[in-house]
């Protein structure tokens, strides 16, 4: 499939729920309380990482459409066990500069000479290879905490819910 660089998110969404009404499986209802999962997410301290609807911090991915790229089983799954249900491309990265400043974060974008990451506060580091003292490249780790245990299935359902609230395309 080529490139689809031209779709805004709005497309790349509207494009996501299409697809997913071609299925043959019926999508999974959404039983929660979007008003206390809104709460919940709020007591979580889940915007400390991630954007909801234009509010939030942006170092882990923004979550306004996330109820319509993925099922709801999935985002359980992904909430209780992050680092069980990492998208393929994500990697969490330690590299040390030749000063001996560890710069921890998330690979946006790398090639043979460079790497960009995204640390914690958001900020964006670019950093020639060559200069590195260190590279470690943590596969299969997240900096999200696994909230397994942290929430009941009625809770995780009111979260999904307030997801849900504001990614529909």
């Amino acid at each position: 499939m080529p490139p689809a660089w031209f779709l805004t998110e709005d497309d790349l969404g509207n494009v996501a729920a299409y697809v997913r009404s071609l299925g043959k499986i019926a999508p999974e209802p959404l039983p929660g309380n979007a008003a206390h999962g809104a709460v919940i997410f709020a007591k979580a301290g889940c915007a400390n990482c991630h954007i909801f609807a234009g509010a939030g911090v942006g170092f882990g991915p923004d979550l306004t459409k996330i109820a319509v790229q993925r099922s709801p089983s999935h985002l359980k799954a992904a909430i209780r066990k992050p680092n069980e249900n990492l998208p393929e491309e994500f990697l969490l990265v330690a590299a040390t500069t030749a000063s001996g400043d560890t710069i921890e974060g998330i690979r946006v974008n790398e090639d043979t000479f460079s790497i960009q990451i995204k640390d914690a506060t958001g900020r964006f580091h670019s950093l020639r290879k060559p200069d590195l003292k260190d590279l470690q490249k943590l596969r299969g780790q997240t900096p999200m905490p696994a909230y397994n245990g942290t929430f009941s299935d009625s809770e995780l359902d009111d979260l999904i819910a307030y997801l849900a609230s504001r990614g529909k395309p």
